[in-house]
């Protein structure tokens, strides 16, 4: 990933030039002030590009990523051998230090150069047209009631809200607010509302609009409501209105004294609510708007009281949404030896109906027999998943709308086998170990990454939760659901964020940073030892697996600028002495019952 990769070098610049265990040589300090300028420089790009799924712009970031690490290892390596020269000689090793990095500087700063005029004449997505907008307003005249399986007391809720509104004064205007995971059902849940027969009747008027995660276009969206208000509206006329504001005032009249019902579905800012909500008039007439999204941010902010959190389905809801998928509506369609292992299939996706949906498709496809449902009943469903496009398209703007600093996050966390809770306090110290995160105020760098893990929850795309050890210790815990665990681990694999090794091979471990170990006993295979040390400036070592009784091989002198080892999972009879002579080691957790080395103090951090 590019930006982490920026704000790692800029980071170990800034420790070069402050540093007072290590005196760097002139001219060094100047040489190296450079870079720094132009890594900072690059930063700014990160915040212009924020959100942009372009291929044009991927490609650059990858360019980015490789300059950055480039210079990094050769930065962190001359820093590695002055510090040994130093601690035997006591002397600085002015020649080779200098010319090395003064060298991969002038390259770095000629790549960036490059790279900025390349961003500078990337092209921006072009504006939707009437066409588009016509054919946005013809979908939402097509909604179409469909069977809804699992959301029956939302239903009965929301009617009840709809009409009677319990709080305060039923007879103004009301905005309720669902929040709530990609492809949890909150679409599905309105549009059943929307259709149902006693809300029709209820309201006058009624209009159902989708933002969705692309730039908006406040225009668009009050035209869609327009048409569907006033179906006699013609929308070519809209070149009458010289500006959004008197398209606005427009809607405003069209609504007034009306009691009408408006869905704003699919809302990713809280900018595009306070632009939309001065066009609807309160009458007190109980007229009420319907406002979803995945981020409860913008959901608290546009709903009158606390938003509606969407709940998981239950196993019995799951596996009712998947037979439904493969065999229809009714009840005993599914042949009795495939109910077993289908119900296992259903448990696996944890709830999440869009996972439910796109494993029932490729099941409506293939073989029903039950030899083939239960090898699917027994796989994580990756493969399967990972070619279920329309899946990742609904899930993917989730990721994308992120900020690049929680994007890294984000990533770091598809780390963790699945159904693994990893506690949050070491999440968070792993972030900050890892050197991707850069605090923009004074507060600690750790309570900065407790925001970002608040942010990630609040986006939906990373579940906490409350673990008791016993009746006096509670601990926060976090983990993806495996929908978005497929998710992460595709994006960190298209952008090299780390690797999990396994026995399949070498392929895409070239320049990794960052190894998983999701089975301990793989340290005891030359060949996976072997592979693992052919990538010498890896950063990042974690042993995710069970906890593994036995010693096991692990060779960490083949990686002198590791910052994080996470092997709790293995057990050591004799000190790793090698763990020594990582210098930056920034995060060290082993198991370990004698006493630490008092050369352990020779680390930097």
């Amino acid at each position: 990933m590019a930006y982490a990769a920026v704000i790692s070098l800029k980071l170990t610049i800034h420790r070069l030039i402050e540093s007072s265990q290590i005196p760097i040589p002139p001219p060094s300090p100047q040489i190296i002030q450079l870079a720094y300028e132009n890594v900072k420089s690059l930063q700014q790009v990160f915040t212009l590009e924020d959100g942009s799924n372009n291929e044009r712009v991927k490609a650059v970031e990858r360019e980015i990523r490789e300059a950055a690490c480039r210079l990094e290892d050769v930065l962190e390596q001359a820093h590695l051998s002055n510090h040994h020269f130093l601690s035997q000689s006591h002397e600085t090793l002015d020649g080779d230090f200098s010319m090395q990095v003064k060298e991969e500087i002038i390259f770095f700063t000629e790549t960036v150069k490059k790279i900025m005029e390349q961003l500078g004449n990337a092209s921006l997505p072009e504006e939707e047209d009437d066409g588009v907008v016509s054919s946005r307003i013809d979908q939402y005249f097509g909604l179409k009631k469909q069977r809804i399986i699992g959301l029956a007391r939302e239903l009965v809720w929301f009617k009840y809200y709809l009409t009677d509104y319990p709080y305060q004064d039923p007879e103004r205007l009301v905005v309720i607010a669902v929040e709530g995971m990609a492809g949890i059902g909150k679409t599905t849940l309105v549009s059943g509302v929307y259709l149902d027969p006693f809300v029709v009747s209820h309201f006058k008027c009624r209009a159902f609009v989708s933002i969705g995660s692309t730039k908006y276009q406040l225009r668009r969206i009050l035209l869609c409501i327009i048409a569907q208000i006033n179906p006699r509206f013609d929308i070519s006329r809209d070149v009458e209105f010289s500006d959004d504001e008197e398209l606005s005032r427009y809607l405003y009249s069209c609504l007034k004294n009306r009691r009408y019902l408006i869905v704003v579905d699919d809302v990713w800012n809280t900018r595009v609510w306070d632009k939309l909500k001065r066009s609807f008039p309160d009458d007190r007439n109980k007229s009420r708007v319907i406002v979803t999204s995945r981020l409860y941010n913008v959901a608290n902010h546009a709903s009158t009281t606390y938003p509606h959190t969407m709940q998981f389905l239950d196993e019995e809801e799951s596996w009712h949404l998947l037979r439904e998928k493969v065999f229809g509506g009714e009840e005993n369609s599914c042949p009795p030896q495939l109910e077993k292992a289908g119900r296992e299939i259903a448990q696996k996706c944890q709830g999440l109906p869009l996972m439910i949906i796109a494993l029932a498709k490729h099941l409506s496809q293939a073989k029903k027999t039950a030899e083939y449902w239960e090898k699917v009943a027994e796989k994580e469903h990756w493969d399967i998943l990972a070619a279920d496009e329309e899946m990742f398209e609904v899930l993917a703007p989730s990721y994308h709308h992120l900020p690049q600093h929680l994007k890294a996050c984000f990533l770091y966390i598809g780390i963790i086998p699945q159904d693994y809770d990893i506690p949050a306090s070491k999440l968070i110290k792993l972030w900050c170990a890892e050197g991707f995160l850069e605090s923009n105020t004074t507060q600690e760098l750790e309570h900065f990454a407790t925001e970002c893990l608040d942010r990630l929850e609040d986006a939906n795309v990373v579940m906490l939760c409350d673990f008791r050890f016993s009746s006096f210790a509670l601990t926060k815990t976090c983990k993806l659901h495996s929908a978005f665990l497929h998710l992460c681990m595709r994006e960190a694999g298209q952008d090299k964020f780390f690797l999990v090794i396994n026995s399949n091979g070498k392929q895409g471990i070239e320049s990794q940073r960052r190894f998983s170990i999701h089975n301990n006993a793989l340290f005891g295979i030359k060949d996976v030892r072997e592979l693992m040390a052919s990538v010498p400036n890896v950063r990042s070592l974690l042993c995710t697996g069970p906890h593994h009784p036995y010693p096991v091989p692990i060779c960490l002198g083949c990686f002198s600028l590791l910052r994080v080892l996470d092997a709790l999972t293995v057990r050591f009879y004799g000190f790793p002495i090698e763990a020594v002579e990582l210098v930056q080691l920034r995060y060290l957790a082993f198991t370990y019952n004698g006493k630490l080395p008092a050369s352990v103090s020779k680390n930097l951090h």
